[in-house]
């Protein structure tokens, strides 16, 4: 085996076996950590800081954006609770305007029906007044013909002429008992 650092491939430790065994360049290893210190030096003084203040800048912008988020999450909340605060306080006032409506028309409605129920017995009453006096009127009217036929029957049946005063008031007395007998037994 060479000198120095191997890789060795394989399990056996041998070439003949597994596989092969590398050698270590020196040199070549030497000018990859040179180039890789000088690339480090390098970064680290032209990108690194550019790059990690990119990287901050993102994560900034990151944090400001979920921050933003968040506070536009809680404000798109308060409106809605606004929202809903408002839409439940218009349903109550719409309720209460409808319970409101409903009232005065029953009212209304009570207010029309006791109006033409008045009015019915009103008019109900002035006919039933209408009538009586009128019927009364009839009466009057079939009394004073009752008297006056009665008047001349007594003239032909006494064959003289039946006249004055106390004949008309005692021909009315008659009649008016008639009258008053049938309207006492329920006959009109």
């Amino acid at each position: 085996m060479p000198h120095g650092l191997a890789v060795i491939l394989g399990a056996g430790g041998g070439e003949e076996k597994y596989g092969l065994v590398l050698p270590v360049q020196w040199e070549t290893m030497i000018w990859a950590w040179v180039i890789f210190a000088l690339l480090f030096l390098v970064l680290r003084k032209l990108a690194w800081k550019p790059l990690l203040a990119a990287v901050e800048a993102r994560e900034k912008r990151i944090a400001d954006s979920l921050a933003k988020a968040e506070e536009v999450a809680r404000a798109s909340a308060e409106i809605a609770r606004k929202q809903e605060a408002a839409l439940a306080e218009a349903h109550a006032k719409a309720k209460a305007v409808l319970d409101e409506a409903r009232v005065h028309a029953e009212e209304f409605r009570k207010r029309e029906l006791e109006k033409a129920r008045q009015e019915s017995e009103g008019f109900l009453e002035r006919a039933k007044k209408e009538i009586a006096l009128e019927e009364n009127r009839a009466r009057d009217a079939l009394r004073r013909e009752v008297v006056d036929l009665t008047v001349q029957a007594a003239s032909q049946v006494l064959g003289r002429a039946v006249t004055g005063a106390d004949d008309r008031r005692l021909a009315d007395q008659a009649v008016s008992e008639i009258v008053a007998r049938r309207v006492g037994t329920g006959r009109n």
